[in-house]
Order: C-alpha cells, then structure tokens, then sequence
C-alpha cells in the first residue's frame, strides 16, 4: 500500500549527518577520559585504529545496501543470502545495540546537561532527568519525518564539526601544548593499547545506522559515499582534536567525570571555551541518540514489513515514519535510564552496555559473510550494482580480520560480559524459532 511506504527525500547530507552524528557521542566526549587513563598518549592511535578497522567493515558491508536498500537491511540482507535465522539474529542483534544505547548515551548526556543546569542537589537524579527529557525529543524530532530529523541532524553535526576544528587548529596554535605530555607514548605498553582500542571501538559502533535509510534516500549510491566521508570526517577531526587534547593536560590529570576537551580548553582559552566545549560534548551525545532512534525504528519497520517483528512496527504516521518503533525504542531507553540509576544494578548495566557492542558486532560479522557470499550467490545482480567496494579482494579480507581484532579487544575490556552475550543470543534464537520462523516474508525477490 503506497501509504505503508517510507518517502525518499533524504539526500547525501542527510545521511552524512545521520552517519557522523551516531558515531561522535559519550564514547568520544566523555569515556574519552578512560582510553586516555587506560593507553595514555598512545590511546589516539589506538582509538585511530579502532576507527580505520570500523570504516573497513562498514564499507564492506555497504554493497549489500546498494544491491537491497530497505529498512529492514541487516535483516534482508542476511536472511535473502545466508538464511532467515541469520537475518533475524542480526537484525535484531543491531536493534537492540542501538536500544541500549539509546539509554546509557542519554545518561551521559544528561550529565553533561548538568553543567549548564542542575535540576536537583542529587546530580545523578538530575542527569536522570535530563536523560528522560531529551530522549522524549528525539522522539519528537524523529517522529516529525526522515527528511526533518536529517535537516535537524546536519545543521547540529555541521555545529559540531566547526567546534572541533576550531579547537585542534587554535589549540596547536596556543603554544601551550608540551611535548613531554606525549612521553612515554604508550606507558602501559600493549595491554594499554588493547584497552584503549575496545573504548575507541565502542566510541565508533554507530555508523552503519545510515544504511538503515536505504528505504528513504533519493540517490543509492549516496549510501556508500556517506559511509567513507563520515568516517573520513571524525577521523580526521578526532585524531585532531585528541593529539591536541593530550598535548595540552597529561594523561593522567583527565578525570571520567568531565570531558577531557572541556579540561583541555579551559587550560587553553579559559573558562568561556570550556562551556562551549561543553556544549559541543551536549550536541555530540545528542546526535548520537538522534542516530539511534533513527535505526532502531527503521529496522523495526523493515522487520515488521518482513514478518519478524509484529506487524504494529510497520505502522507509519501522517510524516510517513515509523512511529510505533520510534515510541517502542523510547520506552524502553526510560526503562534503561530508570534501571542505570539504581546502584545495586550499577555492574549489570555496565555489562549490558558492553553486551550491546558484542550484539553490534555480531550483526556485522553475519553481513560481512552475506557481502562475501553476495557475488556467488547473485553475480548477475551483483555485477550490475552501480556501487562496488574498493580493491574488494583486499578490502574484505581486512574487514574480516579487523572484526577479529574488534573482538578480541572487547573480550579484553570485559570478559564477564561473554556470559550475558551468550545469553542473549540464545533469547534471540528462541525469538526466531517463536515467532519470526512462521511469520516471516521477505519482500525482496531472489
């Protein structure tokens, strides 16, 4: 029915801004402080590597959404080329990443909020508050359409990118960066680097959510290049922005409690650009959650329309948005939220956080198989995509070894949270043999 459809209106900027929006959050802002603590110096190159290894699988997987641009992607992919249980395990495997994020990213940023006003002398209630109120308008910036909350998303990521900058270039030009900050370069030689690496891998989890627009984008091929230029963005700005950092304050004076580019900048210019630095850490913790409702909805919708979900997710509403999956992805974040602030299960959400980084990267090892097999399963298809990935004899085998890496350095960070990782793809399992197996359909011919 055309009025079950998602309208293509977003263009190359949009999905730009979706792309780097979803990756600079609490991961750079504010855990930031940890990988310094963790690897020192050396934490820009690990968080660089973090960054290269996330940009080689993401654009590796980007073919599968040329050939099949749909909502649902994760899902439709895998389930058309490998099996419908591998579509459901990784289709729902990102949503519920994106969900959990959705949570613990709002409480980061309702911290950071706090600088600017504190709603009660409890400053953990106060953040509290300030989570619940801005992940209520993301819901409302999202549930206004794909084409406004991309608009939205630009104008506030095209903000952001300016901060940075402004903050790498004048502060190289300060003269008060030491060079001794920088040494020794790696202090906790490489176990350090491994620990910053995990950090900085979850700093980058978020930039596949563009490819969840397949179904709303004007142009295909925007997809692709919005991945590369995304990441070229934030890497350069970040690596930036971090060597400065470092060469401002010593590693071992950042505390978690504040982002270490606010300590930076008030060190640099004075207090006045540490609130704007603050502000910069507020609109990136923002953007992310923006991301991540964004995906969360959309592949929902896929999901629905595909019979893995129920059918209430593929709703739209008069903005021809999936609003159920939107409404959906925003209870449960107020349930996490609620959840974060009670002490006793303080261990179990921070396990949850990192079980939604091993869920990510699940759902990417499942489609970096479905973009080996592609070609032999499809090769007319294939050959006829308008977009290929780069030099994919190297390419691809990078990505798979990259996922390694990726791996590895999450069982490193946490291996406690193997169990709950384990645990939630059994439930997983059973939601496909349950429910998903006898509804599922698939609006893709083969």
């Amino acid at each position: 029915m055309a009025e079950n459809k998602l309208v293509r209106k977003m263009t190359f900027w949009h999905i730009w801004a979706i792309g780097v929006g979803s990756v600079v959050g609490d991961g750079i802002f504010v855990l930031i402080a940890q990988g310094a603590q963790a690897g020192g110096p050396g934490s820009v190159l690990a968080y660089a590597v973090g960054g290269i290894l996330m940009m080689i699988i993401m654009v590796a997987i980007s073919s599968l959404a040329v050939g099949m641009p749909s909502a649902g992607s994760l899902h439709t992919w895998s389930a058309r080329i490998l099996g419908p249980s591998y579509g459901t395990v990784s289709g729902l495997s990102y949503t519920a990443m994106n969900v959990i994020f959705l949570g613990s990213v709002a409480i980061a940023n309702g911290a950071v909020s706090n600088y600017f006003f504190q709603w009660t002398e409890n400053s953990a209630l106060s953040a509290a508050i300030w989570a619940v109120i801005l992940v209520t308008i993301v819901a409302l910036v999202a549930l206004k359409g794909g084409e406004f909350t991309g608009r939205a998303q630009f104008i506030l990521v095209a903000v952001l990118t300016f901060i940075m900058v402004i903050f790498a270039i004048f502060g190289a030009a300060s003269g008060k960066i030491d060079t001794a900050n920088y040494k020794p370069f790696m202090p906790f030689g490489l176990m350090g680097f491994w620990a910053a690496l995990g950090m900085g891998i979850y700093a980058y989890m978020g930039p596949l959510s563009l490819l969840t627009a397949g179904s709303e984008v004007k142009h295909i091929t925007d997809l692709p290049k919005a991945m590369i230029w995304s990441f070229v963005t934030f890497l350069i700005m970040y690596s930036a922005a971090m060597l400065v950092m470092l060469g401002l304050v010593p590693f071992t004076e950042y505390a978690s409690l504040e982002s270490p580019f606010t300590v930076a900048a008030k060190f640099a210019f004075g207090g006045a650009a540490g609130i704007v630095m603050n502000l910069a850490a507020w609109i990136a913790a923002f953007t992310c959650l923006v991301g991540e409702t964004f995906a969360a909805s959309r592949l929902l919708f896929g999901m629905a329309e595909e019979g893995v979900v129920p059918k209430t997710f593929s709703k739209l509403n008069k903005n021809n948005v999936p609003s159920n999956g939107i409404i959906f992805s925003w209870a449960i974040a107020i349930v996490l939220i609620l959840i974060g602030n009670i002490s006793v299960l303080e261990s179990f959400y921070l396990k949850l956080a990192m079980v939604a980084c091993e869920l990510g990267a699940t759902s990417w090892i499942i489609s970096l198989v479905a973009s080996y097999q592609y070609p032999r399963k499809f090769p007319e298809e294939w050959k006829a995509l308008p977009w290929h990935m780069p030099v994919r004899k190297v390419t691809l085998p990078v990505a798979f070894a990259g996922w390694a890496v990726i791996m590895f350095a999450l069982y490193q960070s946490d291996p406690g949270s193997m169990i709950y990782f384990l645990v939630s793809l059994v439930v997983l399992i059973i939601v496909y043999n349950a429910y998903s197996k006898k509804h599922l359909k698939l609006n893709i011919p083969d």
